[in-house]
């Protein structure tokens, strides 16, 4: 749903920007200019954050001493756009298109945690945190509403590089002599694709890329009359009911998590050598030890543009491989949840042994596999595909039903790996016999054979582009 370049050099045009006035020791009020690239770019990223605080502090939460609504913030900003710009100096050069911009994201926010929260509670999940006001410590960040051409306009120079050029206007009484008012910054971009319409650009200038908000391109696909259903896992991260196995690239994954440990190691024994707590360590650190972290930092994202990249051409691959795609409805978040604990009803403060030594290791390999991932692509593609559909169905007792007779039985499942029916003695691979009793809930859902409510139509469903959206056919559940 968008497309993401990476940005090579930024050049700031025209007009020099207004950036604000500095308060000198003395107490005189002394504007500020810069046509610095990386100042003009910080500055823009910090007067968006700002924006959207002075929103974000409008907002109210409930609280449970005073049994009462309280505002977010201490003092709530009610100021409008015009205003902040009048009052906030930082502020009175911004780009139209990037100050109104907060307006829309942070109601968004907003209300889509309220309503996920609200989704949550109804399954008796978690339901998190509620969105918190922008840090310091977060990424470099602005967006700016393309708006028909307004701002944030592109132009390509060949095949491989364009730019996008932000305009702004310094306010007149504060512009410089002999200067024009407006000025224009040029983000010189590499791409490896056309860029398609946009609404509006994301700018991370931590990381030195662009993000083009746009609709995805829809997935062209003739029907093949083909169903599948997929068994996700951390042994092998897809099995498929045809008999077949898609994993993802572990060798590569394995390589990069022994580097992070071996990193992790050297930090820790930096630390320990210090003989200061963690927190007091970082403080001051090495110039070694950022320079490890970084290294840490960048080798976690490889591992994750890595995953990213198969889950991709994975799901692309079976969206048009397939017309009816069924899959579990996994509770991940409960999947991942640390063990409870077991308090020693002999011994006061001591505790029974809870097995979550051993849940460390499969929660690790759950988070790592990034589950979760697929579905969501999944999704989104099937909507973006013709004649495409995606069902979820609930888990429960597939991975101890058999396939063929439909006993349950626990000790229908010998290994992770083997299932052996104990009634009719049938013997396969336990996630292939699991895929398979996936893809017959599906069928039966889209059929109207099971207990769920009727199937969603092609009339019914709400579409992207082409296809339906996901069906979710029974519950949720964490499969035993």
């Amino acid at each position: 749903m968008s497309q993401k370049v990476a940005i090579e050099r930024v050049q700031v045009r025209g007009a020099i920007p207004y950036l604000g006035t500095n308060t000198t020791e003395d107490g005189q009020q002394v504007p500020l200019y810069s046509s610095n690239p990386d100042i003009v770019m910080r500055w823009l990223c910090d007067g968006w954050r700002c924006r959207y605080n002075q929103l974000r502090s409008r907002r109210q939460k409930w609280d449970k001493t005073r049994q009462a609504l309280i505002p977010l913030g201490d003092e709530p900003d009610m100021r409008a756009d015009k205003q902040a710009r009048a009052e906030c100096s930082w502020l009175a050069a911004i780009p139209a298109m990037i100050l109104q911009s907060p307006n829309r994201i942070e109601n968004t926010d907003w209300w889509s945690a309220n309503k996920r929260r609200k989704t949550l509670r109804k399954q008796h999940r978690n339901p998190g945190m509620m969105p918190r006001f922008k840090s310091r410590r977060d990424d470099l960040y602005f967006v700016c509403w393309h708006n028909r051409g307004m701002n944030a306009n592109w132009r390509q120079f060949n095949k491989h590089h364009g730019e996008i050029i932000i305009t702004g206007q310094n306010p007149k009484p504060v512009n410089l002599a002999g200067q024009p008012c407006r000025y224009r910054i040029h983000i010189r971009v590499r791409v490896s694709q056309p860029i398609r319409d946009y609404t509006s650009i994301g700018v991370n200038w931590t990381r030195k890329t662009v993000v083009f908000i746009n609709e995805p391109l829809p997935i062209a696909r003739e029907r093949t009359n083909r169903m599948v259903g997929l068994d996700r896992g951390v042994a092998h991260t897809l099995a498929t009911s045809d008999g077949g196995f898609i994993d993802l690239p572990k060798a590569r994954l394995a390589r990069i998590d022994r580097e992070i440990r071996r990193r992790q190691k050297a930090q820790a024994r930096r630390v320990k050598l210090s003989g200061e707590p963690v927190n007091e360590y970082r403080r001051h650190a090495s110039r070694a030890y950022r320079r490890t972290q970084a290294q840490i930092a960048g080798l976690y994202a490889k591992a994750h543009r890595i995953i990213d990249d198969w889950q991709h051409k994975t799901t692309t691959a079976l969206v048009r491989a397939y017309d009816l795609i069924a899959i579990e409805n996994l509770n991940l978040q409960g999947m991942t949840r640390r063990a409870n604990i077991k308090p020693d009803p002999n011994h006061a403060g001591r505790f029974l042994p809870n097995g979550q030594a051993a849940k460390r290791g499969l929660n690790h390999s759950l988070r790592a596999a990034a589950l979760g991932g697929i579905a969501s692509k999944l999704e989104y593609k099937t909507q973006a595909a013709a004649h495409s559909r995606l069902i979820l169905v609930n888990p429960a007792y597939t991975s101890r039903t058999c396939s063929k007779c439909g006993h349950c039985a626990k000790e229908n499942r010998e290994s992770q790996a083997v299932f052996q029916c104990q009634q009719c003695h049938t013997r396969m691979n336990a996630d292939v016999n699991a895929a398979i009793n996936i893809l017959n809930r599906g069928v039966d859902h889209v059929l109207g054979l099971d207990e769920a409510e009727r199937a969603i139509t092609t009339q019914d469903a709400r579409t992207v582009q082409h296809g339906e959206s996901a069906i979710v056919a029974r519950g949720t559940s964490t499969r035993p």
